[in-house]
This record gives structure tokens, sequence and C-alpha cells, in this order.
């Protein structure tokens, strides 16, 4: 599959307190396939819309939208960064969720 980069990545603190960087729906599906800590109804959502933003079936966006869904249900802080930029973790309330 080939990578659709998201315009801005997303920096994820991870429960065990490292930060990790998200550039794209590959990068999101593969960690939530492989070391997602919980599958509640978000992840599955995101699951399934990273699948489809590389598939080309669903914008890149969308799937950030979904995975960010997915970082709130596990209660992990997330920020968007900029290229070569660590932000400050927050939820941010900003952020437009999908219902």
């Amino acid at each position: 599959m080939k990578e659709i980069p998201w315009r801005i990545p997303l920096s994820v603190k991870l429960q065990n307190g490292m930060q990790r960087r998200f550039c794209g729906p590959y990068d999101a599906l593969d960690f939530l396939e492989h070391e997602w800590p919980n599958h509640g109804r978000r992840f599955h959502r995101a699951v399934q819309d990273c699948r489809a933003a590389l598939s080309r079936l669903q914008t890149a966006e969308v799937a950030k939208l979904s995975f960010i869904d997915a970082c709130i249900e596990a209660s992990m802080s997330f920020a968007e960064a900029p290229r070569g930029h660590t932000p400050a973790l927050t939820k941010s309330a900003t952020v437009r969720r999908r219902h």
C-alpha cells in the first residue's frame, strides 16, 4: 500500500508515557492493528477508515479524525505536529469529532 500523508502529522502520547508521531493512515493502521491498547467502537471505526483511505475510498483526513477519536477513547493525549516540531500534548477540544 502506498502511504498517503496527512497534511499535518499527529503526535500521540502513549499510555506508557512515550510520544509517537503518526504521519498518515498507514502509520496509524499499523499501530492500531499491532499495538493498540483497547478495542472499542472508535478503534474499529479508525481501522475501517484508515483501510479505506489507503484504498482511496476515503480521504486521509477522515481517517485522521477517526484515529483522533480512537485516541480519545483510549485516553491518549494528542496534538497536531508540523514536521520537525514536537508539540506539547493536549486533548484538543477544537478538533471536530464525528458521531
